[in-house]
């Protein structure tokens, strides 16, 4: 598995369109040496999320890597995709009840299929928070 650390520099390249030197990708990481961040490139070209160019230069694949598979990321937001399809479920959900102003059999049965999902929603969204620590 990626480290934490390593996933998050990857995030912060990945918004980069174009090929870019050590020292871009260090003032970009905010770190202090370019021999760490020369790792951390090596690192990234070693889990196949990057390559070297033959002028020197780094491109960060835009494929997400496996650990990512199953969240939306976009720039440095990571999402899980669960997240959205709740929302649209529930937005759903309360549109029909307040159109149709359905005895309360349904609206319980509304509520118990969404719960689970607002249930990992949560979950998902409280496992990044614990593995990007933000």
């Amino acid at each position: 598995m990626v480290e934490k650390e390593l996933l998050e520099y990857y995030l912060r390249l990945r918004s980069l369109d174009k090929p870019f030197g050590v020292r871009e990708a260090q003032r970009i990481l905010g770190l202090n040496s370019p021999g760490k961040t020369q790792r951390i490139l090596n690192k990234l070209i070693k889990y196949d999320l990057a390559r070297r160019l033959e002028t020197g230069d780094y491109v960060v694949y835009k494929e997400l890597p496996f650990e990512l598979a199953n969240y939306l990321v976009y720039s440095t937001l990571v999402l899980p995709r669960i997240t959205v399809y709740t929302i649209y479920s529930t937005v759903l959900a309360i549109v029909y009840l307040l159109l149709t102003r359905p005895s309360i059999d349904i609206v319980l049965f509304a509520v118990l299929v969404i719960a689970p999902l607002w249930i990992e929603s949560i979950y998902q969204l409280l496992r990044i928070k614990r593995y990007f620590g933000r």
